[in-house]
Parts: C-alpha cells; structure tokens; sequence
C-alpha cells in the first residue's frame, strides 16, 4: 500500500561552487498524500483536552478598553494602579470562563478535559472528566471566576499537569495543552523548564495564548518546546472565541499521531537556525545535534489536509572535488490511527552538488528564499522585542537605538517587496513611536510577533461554528 505521507524537500542553493564555503537552506516538506489518506475514514481521534488559564489579580482588567465604563473607585492589579468600574465589557477572567465553556460544548463524549486554573498556586478544577458530566463542568467553570487573585506561577501550573497525567491513562486520545495568561512570569527559566519536561514526556504540544501586557516573546519560547505548538495575542472577546474554536478544530482534526522528525547531519557542516514554516511560522531556533550529528524533533501530530514544513540553515566547508555531497538524512516517522498503520518511516537523502561552473553556483530556488523571507519576520521581531527589554530597563546604548531604527526600515523594505503595504505601514508607525517615545508599544510588539507566524491562512468567522 502506498505511503499516507511525502516526504520531499529543496535547497535554495542546489550548486555550491568548488572550493568556496557557503550557507544553504534545506527546506523539507511532509505532505498528505490524498489518493490513500482521501480513502481514510473521517471520524475524529478522541481528545483530552488540557486547559492552563491565569487566575491571577491581573485577570479581573477589563479584557478591553470601554471608553462608557463607570468609575467605582481606586484599587491595584499585581502591585499596579487600577480602576474599579462598571463596565459591560468583560473582564480577562470573565473572557475566559466563556471561551471555556464554549469549548466544552464542542467537545465529544469519548473526549476528556483537565481545567487547571493558576495564580502563584494551581488549581485543578478538573481532572481528565468526561464533559458529559454537566453539572461538574459547570461547577468548574463557575470557580473560574472566584479562585486564585494573586500573583502569577506558571511553573507550579505545569507540575499539576504532569501530576494529572501520571494518575490516568488516556489512551487513545490525542492531548493538547491550551494556556492563557496576560502575564509573563516572574521566574520564565523555571516556567519553560517545567513547560519542556511535561510536554516531552508525555508528548504535549502546548498552544499558547496571551492578553493584556503578557510578552507574545514568552508564549512562543512555551510553544516551541514541540513542534506541534502554536502561540498567538488576545485583543477582545471576540478573538478569543475565534482562536480558542481554532484551537478546538485543529485538534479534532488530528490524523497522524507519534509522528518524529529525525535528522542525521554531515560531521562536515554546521547546522544553524531552524524554522517550522507550515502550517504556521515558529522560529524554533538552532539545531543541536548530539554526539552522533543526529536531531530528534518532535512534531507529534499532523492535521488532515495540512503540509508540514521545516527550514534549517547549514554551514557547509570548502569542497576540493566537483561532487554530490550529502548535506542530511531526513527520516519521518508516525502512526495513522484510521488506517492502522503504526511506526510507518519516510526517508530521504538531502544532497548538494558541487560545481566548477560559477554560472550554475549563482543559480537560487526563489521559493525557498521566499519561505525564508516570511520565516524570518518572527526572529526579527523577537529580536526587536529583546532590544526593547533592554533600552527600557536603562540597559541599552545608543548602539542599540541605531540596530531597532534599521531593523525597522529593513521589516518596512521587506513587506514592500511581499507587496504588502498594510503591513509596511504598521511598521512604518513602530518606527514612529519608536523615533518618538524611544520605545515601541507591547501592544504592537504582541500584534507584529502575532502576525509572524500566519502563512497564507487567516482565522475568519465563518471558519468558527461556535
């Protein structure tokens, strides 16, 4: 029987030219392939649902600003000045009670839901529970609006989630994790350890969200401790519901489980950044083979329907003799519930070819470079963002000014080229503010970094049933 999947892949430079080192991008690509997974059935993998949202003081702002709201009186929110209001909008934890329980309603009876609501301690609203238990979902869902009200420990909210799944046994659901927070937390190193060990151990690919003055930077470093996570910034109630219901919909449309990505790299050549490029932009950041040039990554699940792709850059020496060189050894493999296949493996040899002829050394695949171009937005802008950290803790030079105003004009240039000007103009007006205030919004870092990662895909209304 035919393979469920593709593996394919391309360089942007197919010819290195001999004796002259260079940099190539290997783009590789894993593709469904329809004439067997078309012919799959379509019913759904269960799920088990795991929900991490922020209940800390922070939570009770206003998820928007209402310009009607009535002023009751003066109070704080994690140590910073507040206003107490009236107000028709809702409030972050408000928010998050609904699209909680909007997501509820979409899910099965064969699937399962954990509800773990954190501040500086966790909460565990609910423990792998059927959602047909009305009544306890309800009474969970209530509790979202009165627990927590302190500061923000998300490291504590991950250990309970590896408590939680040491204590049932799943199978054969997929699991997801979803977050939502509005704030970065005071200790991120312990926060991405603890995210890291339970996401790796129990194969969890974490879908991050963020509201309010949270650092989109901290959601994507969570997200990528798999390659299967996602991150993304809530501005009012109405994306949230539309990115939660995403969340909900990608995972139901899960087909390919256990899925590894293995790399096997020339000892010859060094290996640097790594992107996930479909079907949403994550800088990942740079490979680390061990000792034996071999890379595991973990992808975990593939949706139907969607291309998988992965970009990574390779240092390559001076080559003395005209010949193919094989750069990598790309090996995928992954089960197929629907179709009973298991450990099934694509395999696929990654080879540049040495040349004399200088004409055929000039020659670059224009969409691996435009892939590049679009991945290399989100570095860019994680980059800015950690310039920005430092010019507002006093930390900065005027270096650093003179590196922010460049890479702007260079962002500005670069979304000219795509031919999209709505995009130049909004960094058009990050580099105002920043010429004016000698800082940059978090607002408008959030929603940059936001749109980095969407590819060709956008999140509209009509994609969403809730």
């Amino acid at each position: 029987m035919a393979d469920a999947f593709t593996l394919k892949w391309k360089l942007d430079r197919p010819y290195l030219e001999l004796n002259t080192p260079g940099d190539v991008y290997a783009l590789l690509t894993i593709e469904p392939n329809a004439a067997v997974i078309g012919a799959a059935p379509s019913a759904s993998i269960p799920t088990h649902l795991i929900l991490l949202v922020d209940v800390s003081e922070s939570m009770d702002v206003l998820v928007r600003r209402d310009p009607n709201a009535q002023k009751i009186g003066a109070g704080s929110a994690e140590g910073k000045a507040a206003q107490r209001v009236v107000s028709d909008v809702p409030s972050r934890r408000e928010m998050a009670a609904n699209v909680v329980q909007k997501m509820v309603e979409r899910l099965g009876s064969e699937d399962l839901i954990t509800l773990i609501g954190f501040d500086d301690s966790a909460h565990v609203l609910l423990r792998a529970n059927s959602p047909n238990d009305m009544d306890v979902m309800w009474t969970a869902i209530q509790q979202l609006h009165t627990v927590g009200g302190g500061g923000t420990a998300l490291g504590g909210a991950f250990q309970a989630v590896r408590d939680v799944l040491a204590g049932i046994n799943d199978v054969p659901r997929t699991r997801k994790l979803v977050l939502l927070t509005d704030g970065e937390d005071p200790d991120p190193d312990a926060a991405l350890a603890a995210a890291k060990s339970v996401g790796w151990d129990y194969k969890l690919p974490i879908v991050a969200f963020g509201t309010g003055e949270c650092k989109v930077a901290f959601l994507t470093d969570l997200a990528k401790t798999s390659l299967a996570g996602a991150f993304n910034h809530i501005r009012d109630e109405i994306a949230a519901q539309l990115l939660f219901g995403q969340a909900v919909s990608n995972q139901k449309n899960i087909q390919a489980t256990n899925v590894q990505l293995q790399l096997w790299l020339s000892p010859e050549l060094q290996v640097r950044e790594l992107y996930r490029s479909k079907p949403e932009i994550l800088f990942v950041g740079d490979l680390q083979p061990d000792a034996s040039q071999h890379v595991n990554l973990q992808i975990e699940q593939m949706e139907r329907g969607k291309a998988y792709e992965f970009l990574f850059r390779c240092s390559i020496p001076a080559r003395p003799t005209a010949q193919r060189f094989r750069i990598a050894k790309a090996s995928v493999t992954y089960d197929v519930p629907s179709l009973n296949k298991t450990q099934e493996r694509l395999e696929a040899n990654i080879i540049v070819e040495v040349t004399a002829d200088a004409n055929r050394a000039a020659e670059r695949s224009g969409d691996v470079r435009k892939v590049l171009a679009r991945a290399e937005v989100q570095r860019q802008v994680l980059f800015l963002q950690g310039k920005i950290d430092m010019l507002t803790s006093a930390a900065g030079t005027l270096r650093d000014r003179e590196i922010v105003a460049r890479m702007l004009d260079a962002l500005v240039k670069k979304f000219e080229d795509f031919g999209d000007q709505a995009t130049a103009n909004q960094y058009r007006s990050m580099k105002e503010e920043f010429l004016r205030k000698g800082t940059i919004s978090q607002d408008m870092l959030n929603r940059s970094l936001a749109a980095s990662s969407r590819v060709d895909e956008q999140i509209v209304a009509q994609d969403i049933d809730f």
